[in-house]
């Protein structure tokens, strides 16, 4: 008698939840369309006129917690008869150093260089548009150019 009542409540509970569970089914499957509610064209006007804020900064003087002054700095004037480079010094492309590829001995070594924008991958002792890799490690590379070396850190 005991099973017959839990049969009896449990019976329709059952029945309920498989019911619903077929509904939500049957329902997704269906091919009724869903009104979509139409929306109309908003009439956007943006604001006229906003006027940026502007504002000067004033140089320090002293500083406002320990109350010292500071000292004016004179700015550095180059002679007009002094030259910016060296006679000597040749006019160098543009160089850049990305990176080594290596084995993990460091046998052979490729090295990534950048020269006017154009990507290359040299040895050491190559040579290319008159530069030569004189030697290099993974953060720096010397290169000679007509007769002058240089060192080009990583990028």
């Amino acid at each position: 008698m005991k099973g017959n009542k839990n049969i009896k409540i449990l019976l329709p509970v059952v029945i309920v939840i498989w019911g619903f569970l077929i509904y939500k089914i049957v329902d997704a499957f269906s091919s009724e369309s869903i009104d979509i509610a139409k929306t109309q064209k908003a009439n956007f006007k943006p604001p006229k006129g906003i006027q940026k804020d502007t504002f000067s900064l004033v140089p320090v003087e002293t500083d406002p917690f320990l109350g010292t002054v500071y000292a004016k700095s004179k700015p550095t004037t180059q002679n007009a008869n002094s030259p910016h480079k060296p006679k000597n010094e040749k006019q160098w492309p543009s160089i850049g150093y990305f990176g080594i590829v290596a084995d993990k001995k460091f046998t052979s070594s490729v090295y990534i260089v950048s020269i006017n924008g154009q990507q290359f991958l040299l040895k050491k002792g190559d040579t290319l548009q008159k530069l030569k890799i004189i030697k290099g490690s993974e953060e720096n590379i010397f290169i000679r150019y007509e007769g002058q070396t240089k060192e080009f850190p990583i990028m």
